[in-house]
């Protein structure tokens, strides 16, 4: 059985363009993949995780915003790449999310 982990989703303030906590709630988090590379003799780690969480309306909005989102897990930034809310039964939505580390 999966145990939840604590997430903190935020949003960008459009004004300040400042990231301001928006939910906190717990998650199954899954990671989907990983990749590493070099640039200019940098190494880069690409790491897409899955996070589902349960849904509410508050969340909606990220389904069709997710540039305007972004997740914090384990003091790493995720930026959202897509939100499934799957057969749009509004029971869970699923975060696909990147974090990327230099």
């Amino acid at each position: 059985m999966a145990q939840n982990k604590f997430i903190q989703i935020e949003k960008i303030d459009a004004e300040t363009e400042e990231w301001k906590s928006y939910y906190q709630c717990y998650a199954e988090v899954n990671k989907a993949s990983g990749k590493e590379y070099f640039n200019a003799k940098t190494k880069i780690t690409q790491n897409t995780f899955n996070f589902k969480v349960r849904y509410i309306n508050k969340l909606e909005d990220t389904i069709f915003n997710t540039n305007q989102y972004r997740i914090i897990y384990k003091n790493n930034v995720f930026n959202i790449i897509n939100v499934d809310d799957k057969q749009e039964k509004r029971l869970k939505l699923t975060f696909v999310a990147d974090c990327i580390t230099i």
